[in-house]
């Protein structure tokens, strides 16, 4: 139990992941000068990846040798702050170089047990175990937008089925600017638990922007979902995914109502086209008339009524 008299703090990240070629880095790591140069380089390029104020400058410090790949790091300080820079061709905690651990970390993603690994590539299973949680530690957010100014306005979020250990779970994705800025994973697909998924998108944006809120959020009709984004920024505005709707009309009826439902379906995307909110109300609404009128079966007409109503155009 922490100690309520205890005035402990976050420990800043003092780790500087600089962009060094593996034959460079062992040609200027011992030449001081040479070194500064690389580093104003980089300073100039990616100030993103270095504390704010290195606007103030560094000086460099000592050098030691990593015991786990023997091979030289050197220090910086910043502010009366040490860092340490690590040359990129190196996995974090120096547990292996990046070239070594690469094509077996990618057979990771078509399920090759960890002993397999180890059979083939060495070392022991826990160690290959060891390096695929720790890929789980870094920002998604924080590692893909570096600047603030490109944080999305608008977001696309939806929870895909997997399985952990056997059990089900889902996994809360949140997506913009044709990117995926999170993957959680919730234990079941209620308001709290989808809450807590998303909120690690939430925490990890506010860490690149505090201030930061999105405009919109596309999602599906699960109620929770929607919930889960209102509750976490107050201000978002909630945007009904039209091709789930589209999705559900189709997998009702395609084959049944073949030529109907081809009748349907143009009509629906034609709705999708509108130019303004006015226009896309007054089209679905058309649309439901003649859903009705023409009296086309309820797996078609019912997902059609329930969007007309989410409009508020017409009698729930």
């Amino acid at each position: 139990m922490q100690n309520p008299k205890s005035k402990s703090t976050t420990r800043k990240n003092r780790i500087i992941v600089a962009p060094f070629d593996q034959e460079q880095y062992s040609k200027i790591i011992f030449a001081p000068c040479e070194f500064r140069e690389g580093m104003d380089n980089f300073i100039k390029l990616y100030p993103e990846i270095f504390p704010p104020e290195i606007d103030m400058g560094y000086q460099m410090k000592d050098i030691y040798h990593s015991k786990k790949l023997s091979i030289p790091i050197r220090r910086i300080e910043i502010a009366k702050t040490n860092y340490t820079v690590r040359p990129c061709f190196v996995m974090p905690y120096m547990t292996g170089f990046v070239d070594d651990v690469e094509k077996s970390l990618f057979l990771r993603k078509f399920d090759v047990p960890f002993w397999a690994l180890s059979y083939v590539f060495g070392k022991d299973a826990m160690y290959w175990y060891r390096l695929e949680e720790s890929l789980g530690r870094n920002s998604i957010v924080g590692t893909t937008i570096k600047n603030a100014e490109r944080l999305p306005e608008h977001l696309s979020a939806d929870e895909k089925h997997t399985r952990i250990q056997g059990k089900k779970v889902y996994v809360a994705t949140t997506v913009g600017n044709q990117c995926i800025l999170g993957a959680s994973a919730a234990e079941d697909a209620g308001e709290k638990s989808l809450r807590k998924a998303y909120g690690v998108f939430k925490k990890e944006a506010q860490c690149v922007d505090h201030d930061y809120c999105p405009e919109t959020v596309n999602t599906d009709g699960w109620k929770a979902t929607q919930n889960a984004w209102s509750a976490l920024f107050n201000s978002i505005v909630i945007i009904c995914c039209f091709l789930h709707i589209f999705i559900k009309i189709r997998d009702r009826s395609s084959k049944k109502y073949k030529q109907l439902y081809l009748q349907v379906a143009d009509k629906f995307w034609n709705c999708y086209r509108a130019k303004n909110k006015r226009s896309f109300s007054q089209q679905i609404r058309r649309l439901h008339e003649w859903a009705v009128a023409t009296a086309i079966p309820d797996a078609m007409l019912h997902p059609i009524k329930k969007l007309r109503n989410n409009l508020g155009t017409g009698d729930k």
